[in-house]
């Protein structure tokens, strides 16, 4: 983690001047936030600049809990140091240690680097008065983001398939670095989320505001608000959080603000979805419609994995498919089952081969109201019993079931509904098709009659009269069951 140095931030810790971890020669604060403080320091062995993050820990912690604490976080950071060795798009953490004080403060050092992020990329270029990026350009800046999320929901570590969920993916947590003259983009703060819960749920107090601190307001899916009534969080809540980033890149501006209640409306109303479109945004109907799927309320039925969202901004922005999606992995790994068919957006064929994403696995029964964990699931590192941690969610991976891609609509891919799929084409066709027969039918009768006597038939009406109109009749049925269909 790093950033541009700012000298007027506060010394929460006094550490300014001081020797850490006998390496670490700390020169000032450079960001502070509700869960910690970001000071800069030069490595004395390696003669480097780092970001050393220095947490908060509540007052009321025993040595017990503090240890067990400690073990966490550490385990975090491991993790995280593989996940950044495998992608490199991840910041990279140096050494985990404690700060030498006479409080408890854990810190995480990171490498450093110079740039900016997102957020302040955003910000800068609205107070110059230049216009917010296009889709197309938003795609460029926020790929790096999208292919390390895709990577990390199915990382392979020490050949287990395990899961790892952001959980606080938001602009401020993308930093555009500056390496040798070239831009690159990197991803802060895997694994923080679920400290943030742990700190918390360890001290065995967690308050409403203490939940609120556990994710970013303004970027929070629904599931993070309510758990009580969305279940937990999964790939769906980082395609939730990334949605609302791209956003902010082709507004200008967040697409939530406010206060604290305005933020949770936003993201809990049901009628009124924070899609481009609500928010004043100029986009065509196939992209807007990519984002109420991904901005979905229920996390049942939004996008379920980050490759089927990127999949399908591309295609409704005229790209190729640029994610391939890894097999063998699952949609479902987190304690929301994944959405019923006729509510799945599915992925498009695209014009040339390539890649595709198979669907979930098939939904829990549809009766529960409140989606509950399954009882298989387990996490990397398992909290203690009713407590949810939230954070890094990291879990087995079960082998999803494959089925065969459906057609697609015009820039919307939506699986049809059962109840059209599965009539055949008799039920659909059976009644027309049978009118048209009437009329030829009828119309037969009276030529062959006319052939075998020479007169016609002596009725009120000539039948080949009344022939016509049926079978026009009929075909028209036709022709609009087709086109419905």
């Amino acid at each position: 983690m790093a950033g541009e140095a700012d000298s007027k931030q506060h010394d929460l810790f006094g550490i300014v001047g001081s020797v850490q971890a006998k390496v670490f020669h700390v020169e000032r604060a450079v960001a502070e936030g509700g869960f910690g403080v970001v000071y800069r320091a030069n490595h004395d062995v390696f003669r480097a600049p780092v970001a050393l993050k220095c947490l908060k820990l509540p007052d009321n912690l025993s040595e017990e809990q503090k240890a067990d604490f400690l073990e966490r976080f550490r385990s975090e950071a491991e993790l995280m140091f593989r996940l950044s060795a495998a992608l490199p798009e991840v910041v990279r953490p140096l050494q985990f240690g404690v700060l030498d004080t006479s409080e408890l403060v854990p810190f995480l050092a990171l490498e450093w680097l110079e740039g900016v992020t997102l957020d302040r990329f955003v910000a800068d270029r609205a107070a110059k008065g230049k216009p917010p990026l296009t889709p197309s350009q938003a795609l460029e800046i926020l790929g790096p983001v999208a292919r390390v999320l895709a990577r990390a929901h199915a990382f392979n570590d020490r050949g287990n398939e395990i899961s790892i969920i952001h959980r606080d993916v938001k602009p401020e947590n993308v930093f555009l670095a500056d390496l040798d003259g070239e831009r690159v983009t990197r991803v802060l703060d895997f694994g923080i989320a679920r400290v943030r819960a742990a700190t918390n749920a360890i001290a065995g107090h967690a308050t409403g505001a203490d939940i609120v601190k556990a994710f970013s307001p303004a970027y929070a899916a629904p599931e993070q608000w309510s758990p009580e009534s969305f279940g937990g969080p999964g790939p769906w809540t980082d395609v939730y959080g990334l949605a609302l980033t791209f956003q902010e890149v082709i507004l200008g501006r967040p697409p939530i603000g406010g206060d604290l209640t305005a933020m949770m409306g936003a993201a809990l109303d049901p009628e009124r979805r924070p899609t481009p479109r609500t928010r004043g945004a100029k986009i065509s109907d196939g992209l807007e419609q990519v984002f109420v799927k991904a901005l979905a309320l229920d996390p049942r039925h939004r996008t379920q994995t980050i490759e089927a969202f990127w999949t399908q901004l591309e295609v409704a922005t005229g790209r190729q498919p640029s994610i391939t999606r890894r097999f063998g992995t699952s949609a479902k790994l987190g304690s929301v089952p994944p959405p019923a068919p006729e509510l799945e957006l599915e992925l498009p064929v695209p014009p040339v081969s390539a890649p595709q994403a198979p669907p979930p696995p098939p939904p829990a029964a549809a009766s529960h109201a409140r989606p509950a964990p399954p009882p298989s699931a387990r996490s990397f590192d398992t909290p203690p019993s009713g407590l949810d941690l939230g954070g890094l969610e990291v879990q087995r991976a079960p082998r999803p079931a494959r089925r065969p891609p459906r057609a697609e609509a015009a820039g919307l891919w939506v699986a049809p509904p059962p109840e059209l799929s599965s009539r055949s084409l008799a039920e659909k066709f059976g009644g027309p098709a049978w009118l048209v027969v009437a009329a030829l039918a009828i119309g037969s009768a009276e030529i062959v009659y006319f052939r075998a006597t020479g007169e016609r038939l002596d009725l009120p009406v000539r039948p080949i009269y009344l022939a016509g109109p049926l079978g026009i009749l009929g075909l028209t049925l036709i022709l609009i069951r087709l086109f419905k269909d």
